[in-house]
């Protein structure tokens, strides 16, 4: 983005004589009949830009009244350019006639192209892109115009002395605008002379890695959410792209390789955003999107207890989650690092990804967790025999019933398996109805599903809980 000497350009460009310049320069928004009326007709572009770019509205109104002469410069009304950009814009430009230093420092004129711009915003984007791209040399080199950086309009003001421009007074032309015509007050600071004003405060996110391949689907709402370079509004300059340059439609399957959790600076409200990419290839360029444009395989989560055998032999890893889950999963170890005979397991989780099922087990090994496929014998549950056969009739309860317990299954046959106290009313000789028979071949104990009067809940109880 090339640039007039902005010191100069204005008033040369409304006619005012070399021997005034400078005084000119700095006085012009004297000469104009009603400032107020630019900062009016200039306010919303201002502020939607600034804020967008995390500037200062106060600085770029000053800037765009100082570089245009309050918006009386011919550039300025024949062009929409506030700031002197040279070269084209979408293929416009305006010739005019500008004043440029020669090697020896002489000052002489000649014809140059200026950007035309469609309307003011275009023009003030302008503006904040470079303040905040800098040049191909220094990209920061407007650095201490951006609001994390100044705590002040002012020291962002004096920032663009030496940088944006070299005359030693423009910071301090630009203060003298602001404070002289409240132009802070676009700041949302109730300071008029400099104090600090309020200072953008980003979202922070917190990220988390992804091993192997994990992925996702585009949700029927995907649309209605964007995709970014970076997760939103955790820092500036981020930017959007729009679907239709990406093969997307819902449905579409998306390689996932990172999870950030970030949390609002403002309202501490967390949001789930990943980082998406639209080829299997690691090479392939990644986009962030918010967690709703996606949709993950079903899990069901169980919890419960087993022994779980580990087979040692196989390849495959152990991981922090369940493989493709809503978090992501890091692999922490290799199956054959796992050398025990079993594992207990508090948790069990059934994977439903394109019709196929895959169960989970959480494992603890040492003093953490982990979970491991049960599929392709990489681990088993270890759970009692059973054989079940028909039973029918009533017995009583027993004279030692209250030793035993009642089970949603036979005990140590499923992971859920949960006891149950006897129901209210239970003693010795009350009628109880059975409907199956188990029998557990390595206890050699039978069990008997039961029913009490009047409830429709089965139960399981071994065998000497009854006559």
């Amino acid at each position: 983005m090339k640039r007039s000497k902005r010191w100069l350009l204005a008033t040369l460009l409304v006619g005012v004589s070399l021997s005034s310049l400078v005084i000119t320069r700095e006085t012009s928004h004297a000469a104009t009949s009603n400032p107020q009326n630019f900062i009016s007709q200039l306010k919303s572009p201002v502020q939607t830009v600034a804020n967008k770019y995390k500037l200062y509205p106060s600085v770029m109104m000053a800037q765009a009244a100082l570089e245009s002469g309050w918006g009386t410069s011919q550039l300025t009304t024949s062009a929409n350019n506030y700031f002197g950009v040279k070269g084209s814009y979408n293929g416009q430009s305006v010739s005019m006639q500008t004043a440029e230093y020669d090697s020896n420092g002489q000052l002489y004129y000649t014809k140059a192209n200026f950007r035309k711009y469609p309307d003011a915003k275009a023009s003030m984007t302008d503006n904040a892109t470079l303040l905040r791209n800098g040049t191909s040399y220094n990209p920061k080199i407007y650095s201490g115009t951006w609001r994390e950086n100044a705590k002040t309009y002012s020291d962002a003001a004096n920032a663009l002395t030496g940088t944006y421009a070299t005359a030693p007074g423009y910071g301090g032309s630009l203060i003298n605008l602001i404070q002289e015509y409240g132009m802070n007050s676009l700041d949302s600071s109730n300071s008029s002379s400099g104090s600090t004003a309020d200072k953008v405060v980003y979202d922070t996110a917190k990220y988390y890695g992804a091993s192997g391949t994990q992925t996702a689907n585009l949700s029927n709402k995907y649309s209605s959410y964007r995709l970014y370079n970076h997760v939103k509004n955790t820092r500036a300059g981020i930017t959007k792209t729009a679907w239709s340059k990406v093969k997307a439609a819902k449905g579409v399957k998306v390689y996932l390789d990172m999870r950030a959790v970030k949390t609002s600076g403002k309202s501490k409200a967390k949001s789930t955003w990943y980082r998406v990419r639209f080829a299997k290839s690691t090479k392939s360029k990644k986009y962030w999107v918010y967690s709703k444009a996606l949709t993950f395989p079903s899990i069901k989560y169980t919890n419960g207890t087993a022994k779980v055998k580990v087979n040692s032999k196989l390849s495959g890893s152990y991981y922090d989650h369940v493989l493709n889950s809503p978090y992501l999963a890091v692999a922490k170890g290799k199956l054959s690092k796992l050398t025990a005979k079993t594992y207990t397991a508090d948790s069990q989780a059934v994977k439903t990804q394109d019709g196929i099922k895959t169960t989970w087990y959480r494992i603890k090994v040492g003093s953490k967790k982990y979970w491991i496929a049960a599929d392709e014998t990489a681990a088993s549950p270890q759970y009692d025999y059973v054989t079940y056969s028909a039973a029918s009739g009533t017995k009583k309860l027993s004279s030692k019933y209250n030793k035993y317990s009642l089970y949603n299954h036979v005990k140590n046959t499923h992971f859920d398996q949960k006891a149950s106290k006897w129901p209210k009313g239970s003693k010795k000789g009350v009628k109880v109805s059975v409907n199956l028979k188990g029998y557990k071949t390595s206890a050699k104990t039978t069990w008997y599903r039961l029913k009490f009067n009047g409830q429709k809940t089965n139960y399981w109880v071994d065998a000497r809980a009854l006559s």
